[in-house]
């Protein structure tokens, strides 16, 4: 297995493993990216998004999306990891957790001083990989999102 930051024409990949991840949660009528959408925020100049990819013997076998986020209550900027990704046919060799350790030397790299991602409450093998790599996970907090209709009324 390696772990490697994503490149050029890596975007089909991403797109596989989110597409899958997408349907496992129940959000397949949402998933509405194409690859060219991960290729284009991935590379161009500053973006606010980074990946890395694991392969399996140079088959793409899982990923890690993060984006840039600020902490108010810190006064910095953190890393808010959006999508730890393992295709089925990989799930179970340690790939999960290399990918969060990956995001996690990055953000120590970059002296940035917290990770932070949402976990799906019934996903009970994150939360053991989680609470085995040390995650503190708050109840009581619910992860919100304003989109199409309701978000162009808020707006109007």
């Amino acid at each position: 297995m390696a772990i490697r930051p994503v490149r050029p024409g890596d975007g089909a990949a991403l797109h596989e493993m989110v597409k899958t991840l997408a349907i496992s949660h129940g959000h397949e009528t949402e998933f509405t990216a194409k690859p060219d959408d991960y290729e284009r925020a991935l590379f161009q100049p500053n973006p606010v998004i980074g990946a890395f990819l694991a392969e399996v013997s140079g088959v793409p076998a899982g990923c890690a999306i993060w984006h840039r986020s600020f902490s108010t209550f810190r006064g910095t900027e953190t890393i808010y990891l959006e999508d730890l990704s393992v295709l089925p046919d990989f799930r179970r060799r340690g790939i999960a957790r290399s990918l969060l350790k990956a995001v996690a030397q990055m953000a120590v790299a970059r002296n940035v001083p917290a990770l932070f991602w949402l976990m799906m409450g019934w996903n009970d093998g994150a939360r053991a990989l989680y609470q085995g790599v040390g995650a503190e996970i708050e109840s009581g907090n619910s992860f919100c999102h304003l989109s199409g209709d309701a978000l162009a009324r808020l707006a109007a």
